[in-house]
């Protein structure tokens, strides 16, 4: 059964800052899962424009100190292969397919 056509706009204020929060919260909720499951230590620094300060997970300063000292004290070799740029990924996809 096919779908109606959804009509591009513009989100109101109050919508978007709740889709915003909403995704947010989704989002370090996965990242604490990932981080849990994989017996790995993650980090995360969100800005928001509704909101004057950075927002970081872990909520613990050492905790996430910890792992962000982790990742700068790689070389600079070590630490491009951990970042991962969007034309890089789109090449590299585009070579997997072929």
């Amino acid at each position: 059964m096919p779908r109606n056509k959804v009509k591009i706009a513009f989100i109101k204020d109050k919508a978007r800052k709740n889709s915003f929060m909403k995704r947010n919260e989704y989002l370090k909720d996965k990242l604490k899962e990932v981080s849990i499951l994989c017996s790995i230590k993650a980090c995360v620094i969100m800005y928001s424009s509704y909101e004057p300060q950075l927002e970081m997970w872990p909520e613990d300063k050492t905790a996430f100190q910890n792992v962000l000292n982790a990742f700068l004290t790689k070389s600079p070799m070590e630490r491009s292969k951990f970042l991962l740029k969007q034309d890089s990924y789109i090449k590299e996809r585009i070579s997997k397919i072929k």
